[in-house]
């Protein structure tokens, strides 16, 4: 295989590893909770799974750039640490420029560490596929497996996107809980109980909203009950079209959220 026949093929592998992991991993909980407005971090679902393809794809060259193996899984594995900082900082919407680049210092060597798993995988599909086309004939048994393997790895690393049982109950009790206060609102009823604590309420959720799911609840100012052990606390965080913000902190069994705002309500 030429270098311009093997980088081809690793852009190739890229995006068929790429496209069925991001499009999983962004849409699963989409899929899994219909209905529930869950919450869109800036560049969007599809633009990130458009992006993720292509930078798959920019790694599979990568990797595949030199007939030597070791500068391509070093150099693969720096460019998608380095890109997935890129995404997070444009996600995360912080102005502090000098901090995201000492936290990308800190957590460099872990992360590549973690993708350089990656980039060998990507060099052994390519390796099939370069046996193949060499003239070591053993009929379409090897690269196809390769590339059936490459898909079953690309759904299963896009399934473990998907949040747990616990997560997903509290975000339908979540939505089912805002849904009952806004219409309570509108018909002149009493709030439900764990929305009083919530300064604003009647005067501010109004209009569309999303659901943002995190497990550090510890940092909703609010006392819940002890977890058991291997349970998943959720928090769930409002947010309105308004900017209007507040919290729910859910500890399973119970489905009586702790609730309190955010947002500072004037």
């Amino acid at each position: 295989m030429s270098d311009r026949e093997r980088r081809i093929y690793g852009f190739i592998v890229g995006l068929v590893f790429g496209l069925p992991y991001a499009a999983i991993s962004q849409y699963i909980n989409v899929w899994m909770l219909p209905g529930i407005p869950l919450f869109e971090l800036p560049l969007g679902r599809v633009t990130t799974v458009i992006l993720t393809s292509i930078a798959m794809g920019i790694l599979g060259v990568i990797v595949a750039w030199e007939e030597e193996s070791f500068w391509g899984l070093i150099g693969g594995s720096f460019f998608i640490v380095l890109l997935g900082s890129i995404q997070a900082f444009i996600n995360s919407g912080s102005s502090h420029g000098v901090a995201s680049f000492f936290l990308f210092l800190f957590t460099f060597l872990p992360r590549l560490i973690i993708y350089l798993p990656l980039a060998f995988f990507f060099r052994w599909v390519l390796n099939n596929l370069d046996n193949r086309i060499a003239g070591v004939w053993r009929g379409l048994k090897r690269p196809l497996t390769a590339v059936l393997v490459l898909l079953i790895v690309a759904v299963i690393a896009g399934r473990l996107s998907m949040l747990s049982s616990e997560a997903r109950q509290a975000l339908q009790d979540a939505n089912a809980l805002v849904l009952e206060g806004m219409s309570a609102i509108e018909n002149g009823a009493e709030l439900p109980d764990p929305l009083l604590p919530v300064d604003g309420f009647s005067t501010h959720a109004k209009g569309a909203y999303t659901l943002y799911w995190s497990n550090d609840v510890d940092i909703l100012p609010v006392t819940r009950p002890v977890a058991g052990v291997g349970v998943t606390e959720s928090l769930i965080i409002f947010r309105f079209e308004n900017a209007y913000q507040f919290g729910c902190a859910y500890t399973p069994p119970s489905h009586t959220p702790k609730c309190i705002n955010i947002t500072r309500v004037r």
